[in-house]
């Protein structure tokens, strides 16, 4: 996950770099990536459920403390594509903090 989010630190930057935005757009647009990727998993998620396993999309829970759409886990019923898009979602929501976190270190030393 470290070097994901290192990846995807740099690609956001390179971004910024070439469109000669501000410092500051760099956070909002890890962010915004970052937001972007979780709500195209979460939707692909369900997709695949309902299409693949629709006896499991629904949110009541059949164990307590578990819902039925959650027993799908480990099944090959999401592909690992539409997961690693939640990864990649994840690394670039630890991108920004991971980059303010270097920015104040370079200006503090």
């Amino acid at each position: 996950m470290f070097v994901l989010t290192f990846l995807a630190a740099l690609a956001t930057m390179a971004i910024v770099r070439s469109l000669n935005w501000p410092y500051w757009s760099y956070h909002v647009l890890a962010i915004s990536i970052g937001v972007v990727l979780y709500f195209i998993t979460n939707f692909l998620i369900k997709n695949y459920i309902s299409n693949n396993a629709p006896e499991y999309a629904r949110n009541d829970e059949v164990i307590p403390g578990v819902q039925a759409w959650e027993l799908t886990a480990g099944k090959g019923v999401v592909p690992k594509w539409a997961t690693n898009i939640g990864f990649l979602s994840m690394a670039f929501f630890l991108a920004s903090p991971f980059e303010l976190f270097a920015w104040l270190l370079r200006t503090v030393f």
